[in-house]
Parts: structure tokens; C-alpha cells; sequence
């Protein structure tokens, strides 16, 4: 029964952060502290911190700082792909800054942060500092490894990538780069052809996928020439030692969830995948396959269309087989004509065994700031505040046709297709037209009279 203004509440809020994380400012001047906090209490973890000096020996305004946990670091090169996804995101700080993370994959496919930065501003110069240490950290380019690095097209990003790692694969993420091409090349004819060839698994399904774009939009299929080659929202508005706390929390957490869970469970491959490749199983029961007598299977799987299945080198025409290291379709279907352990040739990074390495290792506790190592060096100056005009945005900005938070995509203004016959505007339930070739009713009739 108390009339309060908000700003007061606003004022009371930032109040109890401040008594709680300290303010920001304050969190500056224990930088030093806590990174040898942490190297202590988690051996073999990295916190470097970059200083912006005008005269040696002045007191340094602080510029950058890697954080790498050591429970990270191992459990990616014990289980994972060498696969190492990049990304960054705006800090909402007083101070402002950014957040550089690179991250990997498990063996359910689920996200392995390895570690993160915070910069001054997203440019060629902080990637390529990241990534450096980044390199030395993970001994990048010591082994005969071929490592693949995935991203958007940030600024300073592929420059920094190309110059350090110039015999590596780098690759584009595909929501990002399908961002970029529908604000030049609209319609759903359009985007239709992006996807077909964008997830083409062979050079030649790419190459029909990219004819089909050039005959609808020769400058569509130019503009996608040129490219072929996990944030927690609330974290990013604390300061920059609470910042790396909450990162720090939440990962000890979940390396103890992931362990416990995978524990517990029976199965030799991890569930996500077990259930891609029982979704592949579903659609090899439309495919007949045909036994060279050795190793070798040509698979029908449609009207003049045929595959064919190496089950000795792991391969398959349609190219999915040796990207994705389980069966496809096809393959399932030879293996299941031989009666062959389909589980032979599936990937062992895709083990339980591999799974586990990942997640092996654990996060130590760090105590309150009252216990943290001492230490002589200066304490740095915070950098300079960055206020942007107007009010502080706390929500990512989303797409015109990305699906705000909370809610789930919908069907609304996509015309329908039948199945039966691929003409628009009806469904196969009302569908009177005759059944297109490539229709799977043409397949189940053909079946039907040829057992008939």
C-alpha cells in the first residue's frame, strides 16, 4: 500500500547489485586478484589480461582479457571434433566491450565452450589476439590435425582466420548467411533454392542445386558463389568479474549435469544421434538396394535415381555417409540387406566412451573475494564508459521473420503444397489430380500393382 516511482525502484535495484557484485568499477581493480585466484584453485587454466599503457610503468587502463578454464580446454581436445565454432556478442555494462567465445561439439551434438574473451570492440586486431592465444592454448597446428572453423562473416573475423590459419578449413553458418541473402534476394522460389544448395552433401547435387538458383537469379547465384567456401543474456549486463563468475558457475554446473546424465544411460552411441540415424532407418525402407557380391551396394531410391553404398570405405554417392560419420539412408539400407551391427559403422566420436572424456574433468569452486590471492601489481583502470544514445536495449534484435522469444514458428502466409501431385493451393487429401513421378504416392502405387 506504498506509492513507489519506478525510478526509485530502478535506483533500489542497482543498489542491491552493487552491494552484492560490487560496483563496476570496483570489479576492475581486483582483476588481478581473481585471475590468480583462478589459476590456482583450477590448475592449468588461463586468464591473460592486456593493459592499454601510455608510459611504462603508468597505471594501464584495461583493454582485453582471455579466460580459458582448464576443465574446458582438455574435456574439447579428449572428445570432441576438431570443429571450433566462433562468435561474439555486445556486453550491456556500463563499461561496454565485447564477448569473443569459441565453442565445440560434443559427442550428442550439443555446444563445449572452450573460451571466451572480453575486447574492447569486435575488429580484425582483437579476433586476431584471440585466436592466437587461443592457438597456443589448444596447440593448434603442432598435430597433423585437420581443424575447421565455423562463423558468421564478422568484422576482421575471415581476415584474421585466413591470415593465421591459412591451411585450415573455415566455413560460414548458414541462418547468418541466408540473413544477408534475403535482404537482397527475396521470395520463397529463392529461399527454396539457398537451402537445396546450401545442404547439398555432394558436388554434384551442389552444382544442379546452383544451375536451378542461376536460372531464377543469376545475381543470387553469384552473391552465394562468393560465400561457398550461447549467451546468457543476464551475464552480459553485470560487471566484468561477475560476468566471468556467473560463465564460470553455470559451467561447473553443467559439466556436472552432462556427466551424471550420460552415466545413466545404457546405450553405446549418444541419444541425439541414435535418433538421427532411427530417422534414417525410417526412410531406407523405400530404398532397394542391389549386392555387388563384395562390398560395394546400388541403391535405388526413387524414379531414376540410384546411389551407391561403399560399406568398406564408409561412403555413399548422396555424401552424407562420410560428412556426418553415421549411416544415411542408403547405407542403412545395405547394412540391412547384410544384416550387418549397424552400430560398426557409426563413429566413435560419437561413442558414449567419447562423450564421457568430454566431460571428465571438473570446475573447482572459487571462494568469495575475502579469500582471493594478493597481489602487488597495480590495480588497472576501468575503461572509458560508453553510453549510446537513448534507452539501453536488453533484448537481441530478431529477424522481421525470426519468431520472438517464447513463441514457436508458424505456417501463416506460406502457401500449401500437395504431396500428391506438387501443385499449390490444396493438399493430398483433396487432391484430384494425377500423382507427379516424384510423389511418394507414385512409389507406394507402383509397389501396390507390382505386388498386385
Amino acid at each position: 500500500m506504498i506509492n513507489v516511482f519506478v525510478a526509485k525502484i530502478r535506483r533500489a535495484k542497482r543498489c542491491a547489485k552493487d552491494e552484492m557484485l560490487g560496483t563496476d568499477m570496483e570489479q576492475y581493480h581486483h582483476l588481478w586478484s581473481y585471475a590468480a585466484t583462478i589459476r590456482e584453485t583450477n590448475p592449468g587454466s588461463i586468464v591473460k589480461i592486456k593493459l592499454d599503457t601510455a608510459e611504462e610503468g603508468s597505471q594501464g587502463t584495461f583493454q582485453r582479457l582471455y579466460y580459458c578454464l582448464y576443465a574446458c580446454k582438455q574435456g574439447f581436445l579428449d572428445g570432441c571434433r576438431p570443429i571450433i565454432g566462433l562468435d561474439g556478442c555486445f556486453l550491456k555494462s556500463a563499461f561496454g566491450g565485447q564477448l569473443l567465445s569459441a565453442i565445440g561439439r560434443d559427442s550428442n551434438d550439443n555446444m563445449v565452450p572452450i573460451a571466451v574473451a572480453v575486447v574492447e570492440v569486435e575488429r580484425y586486431d582483437s579476433w586476431k589476439w584471440f585466436l592466437e592465444l587461443l592457438m597456443a592454448d589448444l596447440g593448434l597446428g603442432v598435430e597433423d590435425i585437420p581443424w575447421t572453423f565455423i562463423s558468421n562473416r564478422q568484422k576482421g573475423l575471415v581476415h584474421a582466420v585466413n591470415e593465421l590459419f591459412p591451411n585450415y578449413e573455415h566455413r560460414f553458418c548458414l541462418r547468418h548467411m541466408y540473413q544477408n541473402f534475403k535482404q537482397k534476394f527475396k521470395g520463397k522460389e529463392l529461399k527454396d533454392l539457398f537451402w537445396a544448395a546450401a545442404s547439398a552433401g555432394n558436388e554434384v547435387d551442389w552444382k544442379l542445386a546452383m544451375n536451378s538458383l542461376e536460372k531464377a537469379s543469376k545475381d543470387a547465384a553469384e552473391w552465394l558463389q562468393k560465400c561457398q567456401v550461447f549467451y546468457g543474456a543476464e551475464a552480459r549486463e553485470l560487471p566484468v568479474i561477475g560476468m566471468l563468475e556467473w560463465i564460470r558457475r553455470r559451467l561447473m554446473q553443467r559439466i556436472q549435469v552432462k556427466r551424471t546424465g550420460m552415466q545413466k544411460f545404457q546405450g553405446k552411441i549418444c541419444p541425439n544421434i541414435a535418433e538421427k540415424i532411427d530417422r534414417n532407418l525410417k526412410f531406407s525402407r523405400l530404398c532397394i538396394p542391389t549386392w555387388d557380391g563384395k562390398n560395394k551396394y546400388e541403391i535405388d531410391c526413387g524414379p531414376r535415381k540410384s546411389v551407391v553404398v561403399d560399406l568398406k570405405e564408409k561412403t555413399c554417392t548422396c555424401g552424407y555417409f562420410q560428412l556426418t560419420g553415421y549411416p544415411c539412408a542408403h547405407a542403412c539400407a545395405a547394412i540391412g540387406a547384410r544384416r550387418l551391427p549397424l552400430l560398426d559403422y557409426v563413429h566413435a566420436c560419437y561413442s558414449r566412451e567419447n562423450y564421457l572424456k568430454t566431460y571428465e574433468h571438473t570446475i573447482t569452486p572459487v571462494p568469495s573475494n575475502k579469500y582471493w590471492v594478493r597481489c602487488e601489481e597495480q590495480p588497472p583502470k576501468p575503461p572509458a564508459v560508453r553510453r549510446m544514445p537513448g534507452r539501453p536495449k536488453k533484448m537481441r534484435q530478431r529477424a522481421a521473420d525470426e519468431p520472438k522469444k517464447g513463441q514457436v514458428s508458424t505456417r501463416k502466409g506460406l502457401v500449401v503444397t500437395c504431396k500428391r501431385c506438387f501443385q499449390p493451393r490444396h493438399n493430398s487429401r483433396t487432391c484430384k489430380n494425377a500423382i507427379h513421378p516424384n510423389s511418394k504416392f507414385y512409389k507406394v502405387t507402383q509397389l501396390t500393382d507390382f505386388i498386385g
